[in-house]
């Protein structure tokens, strides 16, 4: 059995036990065991039990940090259905001992009333710091960064750092860096613990520190950090103010659950699935989601049985004519989809860049050729064999190479256009990109047909 299979096992054999014990009331085991496993563990078996088991589950958590890690786990409408009768003594209790980025995080998803409550129970160095991380946009590194690293004077030695570490930052999240300021609180530098450690005590900082530091900015966008983050190999990346003054920084474990976040928001859009994952939704919001992505579809689809209509007299004429529509459309939706996936993709992951904009098309273009080309013969050569026709053999094949090197032609401009403008790109796929394809498609295959064959 590898590994994924043994986390597997474990993670279902787990779930199996709890399960049985909370049908069996049985409150003494059960809570040792949910004081004893780890909260990922614990997260993460929170999918498999109802609200009332998550409840009863929740409660026996004797861990402030780890009912916190949980509230930061789970989804937005678990957690609302968790803390809905929550009393806000508690959650004050829970928020306090967590990380100050996801205490903001939790407060923002609730009522106003009961984010306020919350606010104005906690201590006020940890509210404080909560309502400066409020006060930026949602999805930037100012709202994803903890306000809690390790920032000394450039002209501190070796010695008062590796002391003061030692006292004032033994509960700093990420301290495996460590940030050098100058007098006005602007950074200036870095250096690793392993670099403390190995030079002579009175060495100052200043001397021993990187100054080309990798650092960004409160208004970038979260996805843009996770990519900084992701090129260089780093720990963790500072966050500094319009002055360059140090904020805040953002950790590692972080930026893994941004790259989830927008992959699967990505995802979603691209087959017209909204933001969030339908799992967590109700059957409503799920389908409220959805219908209007699907709207886009219906009316293609009712315009593409409007053209048909308009070739009606060549269908009579020519009933053999209908067996080839859905081949032709399938294969140009899905080279268009293969296309802006590709393209979508690239642009999310930095592979790809707008500067590129012609050669990237072209790119696409010239693989969708070649598809046509090959399938365009082969589909040509069975309807040649099947209908004796060799106009219907040359007009189906010329049909599919044009439907596909359009498709890669539209799946490749649609999302880059979008991008060009500023608009997120994944919403170029799906309903809008295949829809357009069926459209052409079919239209260029009955003008063919009633032109050349008819």
């Amino acid at each position: 059995m590898n590994d994924k299979k043994m986390i597997e096992h474990h993670t279902h054999k787990l779930a199996e036990t709890i399960k049985r014990l909370l049908r069996r009331r049985a409150i003494g085991p059960l809570r040792k065991i949910v004081n004893k496993i780890h909260e990922g563990d614990l997260s993460f078996l929170f999918r498999f039990l109802s609200l009332s088991e998550q409840l009863t589950l929740f409660d026996l958590i004797k861990d402030k940090e780890k009912q916190g890690y949980i509230l930061s786990e789970i989804d937005r409408d678990t957690f609302l259905a968790l803390v809905k009768d929550m009393s806000t003594a508690v959650l004050i209790d829970i928020i306090e001992n967590m990380p100050s980025d996801d205490a903001a995080d939790l407060i923002d998803e609730l009522p106003p009333e009961k984010a306020d409550a919350i606010l104005e129970g906690m201590r006020k160095e940890e509210s404080e710091e909560v309502e400066g991380l409020l006060k930026y946009q949602d999805k930037t590194a100012g709202r994803i960064m903890v306000t809690d690293f390790i920032a000394l004077k450039e002209d501190t030695t070796a010695r008062d750092a590796i002391i003061s570490l030692q006292k004032e930052y033994s509960d700093v999240e990420m301290p495996f860096y460590l940030y050098v300021v100058d007098e006005e609180g602007r950074l200036v530098g870095i250096c690793s613990l392993r670099q403390l450690v190995v030079v002579a005590p009175s060495t100052l900082l200043k001397s021993l520190m990187t100054k080309d530091v990798i650092y960004v900015q409160t208004k970038m966008d979260q996805e843009d950090v996770a990519k900084i983050v992701a090129r260089y190999n780093i720990l963790a990346v500072p966050v500094t103010d319009d002055n360059k003054k140090l904020v805040g920084i953002i950790t590692v474990d972080d930026v893994i659950d941004i790259i989830r976040e927008e992959a699967t928001e990505d995802i979603l859009k691209m087959v017209g699935a909204g933001e969030e994952f339908v799992e967590t939704k109700s059957v409503f919001r799920s389908s409220r989601t959805r219908l209007p992505w699907l709207f886009v579809s219906c009316m293609g689809g009712l315009f593409a049985f409007y053209i048909i209509g308009i070739f009606e007299q060549a269908l009579m004429q020519a009933a053999f004519l209908a067996t080839f529509i859905p081949i032709i459309m399938g294969m140009g939706g899905n080279v268009g989809t293969q296309s802006s996936t590709i393209v979508v993709r690239g642009l999310a992951t930095g592979r790809l860049h707008l500067r590129h904009f012609t050669t990237i098309v072209l790119k696409e273009l010239s693989v969708g050729a070649v598809l046509g080309i090959f399938y365009g013969l082969l589909i040509g050569i069975v309807a040649h064999i099947r209908y004796a026709k060799w106009e219907l053999g040359l007009i189906v094949c010329i049909a599919v190479i044009s439907s596909i090197s359009l498709a890669a032609l539209i799946g490749s401009m649609v999302p880059l256009c979008l991008a060009k403008f500023r608009i997120d790109p994944a919403v170029a796929t799906g309903p809008f990109v295949t829809t357009s394809i069926d459209i052409i498609s079919v239209f260029l295959y009955f003008k063919l047909a009633t032109s050349y064959l008819l």
